[in-house]
C-alpha cells in the first residue's frame, strides 16, 4: 500500500532528527569552544525530547521507528567540519531549512488535517526556530557572519513561501498570527525542557532543505 504523504514527511523528518543527534554527539566530543559547547548540548537535549511525540504519532501510523536508519550522506557532510565555525554553519543551515519547512506545513491541508499533528508541527517547529535564534546569537558571539554560502545540503524542504519584504525571523507563532507565543528577545539562557511533548521555548533561544515528498 502506498504511503501518505504524512508517513513519509514526518518518517524523514524523524530519520533526520535522529541523524542531528548523533552529529551533536559527534560535535561535543571534538569541540572545545565553552559558548559552542553548551548550544551543542542545548541541540542535543531539544532533539532528544522532540523525537518522543514525532515517533509516538508515526508508531499510531503503523511506522516501525526502530527501523530507521541514519542519513549516511548527512553524516559524512557534518563530519567535513573540523572547526567551530565550519560546524556552526553546518547547523545553522539545517535548522534554518527545518524552520522553514515547519512553517510550510503548517500551512499545508494535508498535513493539517488533523489537529492532533498541526499542534505538534507547531511545537517542534517552534523548538527548531528557538534553536536557530539561540545558533545565530552565538555566531554573532564569536563574530561568524551568517551571510556565507553553506553546501546546499540538509534535511529536504520544499520551497520557501513568497518573501513578505523583511526575512523571516525565527518566530513560527508570530508569522501565523499566534500573538500568544513568548518567545524572548532577550539572550539566550537555555534552560532544558520538561519531560512529555516539547515546548515551544527549546531552551533559550528556537531537521530543513528540499521537501521530504
Amino acid at each position: 500500500m502506498t504511503e501518505s504523504i504524512v508517513t513519509v514527511r514526518l518518517t524523514r523528518n524523524l530519520r533526520y532528527k535522529l541523524t542531528y543527534i548523533k552529529i551533536f554527539e559527534m560535535y561535543i566530543e571534538s569541540e572545545r569552544e565553552a559558548a559552542v559547547t553548551d548550544l551543542l548540548r542545548s541541540l542535543l537535549h531539544a532533539y532528544e525530547e522532540a523525537i518522543a511525540p514525532l515517533a509516538a504519532y508515526l508508531r499510531r501510523l503503523d511506522v516501525a521507528t526502530q527501523e530507521l536508519e541514519l542519513d549516511e550522506k548527512l553524516m559524512t557532510h557534518a563530519a567535513g567540519r573540523h572547526d567551530a565555525e565550519s560546524k556552526l554553519r553546518f547547523i545553522h543551515d539545517g535548522l534554518r531549512r527545518a524552520s522553514t519547512w515547519y512553517r510550510t506545513q503548517v500551512m499545508d491541508r494535508q498535513m493539517t488535517s488533523d489537529p492532533e499533528l498541526r499542534q505538534l508541527l507547531l511545537e517542534l517547529g517552534e523548538i527548531d526556530a528557538a534553536k536557530l535564534w539561540y545558533t545565530e546569537t552565538i555566531m554573532s558571539v564569536l563574530k561568524i557572519p551568517l551571510r556565507l554560502k553553506e553546501q546546499d545540503y540538509t534535511e529536504p524542504t520544499q520551497a520557501e513561501p513568497p518573501s513578505r519584504g523583511e526575512e523571516w525571523r525565527p518566530r513560527l507563532m508570530d508569522d501565523l498570527r499566534r500573538p500568544s507565543w513568548s518567545g524572548s528577545s532577550n539572550p539566550p539562557q537555555d534552560r532544558g525542557h520538561g519531560s512529555g511533548r516539547p515546548s515551544g521555548r527549546g531552551g533559550s533561544g528556537r531537521p530543513g532543505g528540499r521537501d521530504r515528498e
